[in-house]
C-alpha cells in the first residue's frame, strides 16, 4: 500500500523558521504549507492558497479522494507531472506519499523519498530553504533516475487569489502562450481551447473577445494556459495590498509555465465551489489533445543512474504604489 494514500493526516509537520519568515513542511509531498513573509516595513504576508477544508476529518479521512486534494495548498514538486503511462498518480508518486525527513536545521530541511520498485524515477530529495535577511524561501529538488525515460517534470506552487475587487495580474517575459488543448471544466471553463496568444492581458474567450487574470479571477471558473519560451522569472502583483510573489527557476530546466486558476468553479468534492488559488507551474512538458481530452506529452530525458538537481525561489517584494 502506497505510504500517504491510506492517511488521514499528512503526517507530523516540520517547522521552520527565519528572520523573515517561516513555515511548515508536511511529510505529505514534502510540501509547504502556511509561508509566511515579512516584508522591510513589518507587514506580515501569507502568499500561498489553502484549502478551505484541512480542518474537515470528513474530507481529510475519504480515502477515496486523492491524499494531495484533501490537503491541497502550498507547494510542491511533481514528478512526474500530471497523469502518465510511468505513473498513475496524478503530479507522481511523491505527491501522494510520504517523504523521510533527513536533516532539519531551524532554518532549512532536508527530504527524500524512494519511488516503488519498477518505477523509471528510484527517489528524489528535496531541501526547503529559508532565506536569512530576505522574505524568500529556497528550494532544490533532485530526481535519481532508475531507468532512461522521458517524463514531464514541474513545480506546484499555489499562490492566493486577489480578494474581492482586487485588481491583479502577472508579469512576465515569454514568447507566446497557448490556452489549454480543450475546454479545461466543461460547463464551466470560459476560456477558448486550442488558442495562442501573444499576452496575458488578452486571453481568448470562448464567446469571443478577451479577458485577462483580473476578471477571470472574480468570476466562477476554473481554467489552463500555458506560457513558452519563459525567461525563468515572473511576477503575480497584488496592488491594492502593495505587495508581488515573485518565482525564480532555470529557464532550461522548466521553459514553460502552466497557470491553473482555481475560482469556486469545480462542485465536486471536495472542492464544492470554495477552493480559490492560482497554480503558476514552471514545467518542462506541455498539453496536447488526445481522444478528446488533455494529455500532458513531452518531458526531462533522463538516463539510467543519473542525479538531475534543479533549484528555485520564492520571494515577496513591496510596491511602493499602484500601476496607473
Amino acid at each position: 500500500m502506497a505510504d500517504g494514500v491510506s492517511q488521514t493526516l499528512p503526517g507530523n509537520p516540520c517547522h521552520i523558521a527565519w528572520d523573515r519568515g517561516r513555515t511548515q513542511i508536511w511529510p505529505l509531498g514534502a510540501a509547504i504549507h502556511h509561508l509566511t513573509l515579512s516584508l522591510a516595513d513589518g507587514r506580515e504576508i501569507a502568499p500561498l492558497a489553502e484549502a478551505p477544508w484541512h480542518d474537515d476529518p470528513t474530507t481529510t479521512g475519504d480515502a477515496s479522494i486523492p491524499a494531495h486534494l484533501r490537503h491541497l495548498g502550498g507547494e510542491w514538486p511533481c514528478v512526474p507531472f500530471g497523469r502518465t503511462e510511468a505513473d498513475p498518480v496524478a503530479h507522481g508518486f511523491g505527491t501522494d506519499n510520504l517523504w523521510r525527513l533527513v536533516r532539519a536545521k531551524p532554518h532549512e530541511t532536508e527530504w527524500e523519498i524512494a519511488y516503488p520498485t519498477g518505477h523509471p524515477i528510484e527517489r528524489l530529495t528535496r531541501t526547503v530553504s529559508g532565506v536569512p535577511g530576505q522574505p524568500a524561501v529556497a528550494f532544490t529538488l533532485s530526481v535519481a533516475a532508475r531507468q532512461d525515460c522521458t517524463l514531464p517534470v514541474g513545480l506546484h506552487p499555489i499562490v492566493k487569489l486577489p480578494e474581492a475587487g482586487e485588481e491583479s495580474w502577472i508579469e512576465a517575459d515569454f514568447s507566446h502562450g497557448e490556452t489549454f488543448p480543450v475546454m479545461f471544466e466543461k460547463g464551466v471553463s470560459r476560456l477558448a481551447p486550442r488558442q495562442r496568444f501573444d499576452s496575458l492581458d488578452a486571453l481568448p474567450l470562448a464567446a469571443g473577445g478577451t479577458t485577462n487574470l483580473t476578471r477571470l479571477c472574480h468570476e466562477q471558473t476554473e481554467e489552463a494556459f500555458q506560457i513558452f519560451g519563459v525567461a525563468g522569472s515572473l511576477r503575480l502583483v497584488y496592488p491594492r495590498q502593495r505587495y508581488a510573489v515573485r518565482l525564480g527557476w532555470n529557464a532550461a530546466d522548466f521553459p514553460t509555465c502552466l497557470f491553473w486558476l482555481s475560482s469556486d468553479g469545480r462542485q465536486h468534492r471536495p472542492w464544492s465551489g470554495r477552493f480559490r488559488g492560482l497554480g503558476v507551474e514552471p514545467l518542462a512538458a506541455r498539453f496536447e489533445e488526445q481522444d478528446g481530452t488533455g494529455t500532458v506529452a513531452g518531458g526531462r530525458t533522463f538516463r539510467a543512474g543519473e542525479i538531475w538537481t534543479t533549484s528555485y525561489s520564492l520571494m515577496v517584494e513591496t510596491l511602493a504604489e499602484e500601476r496607473t
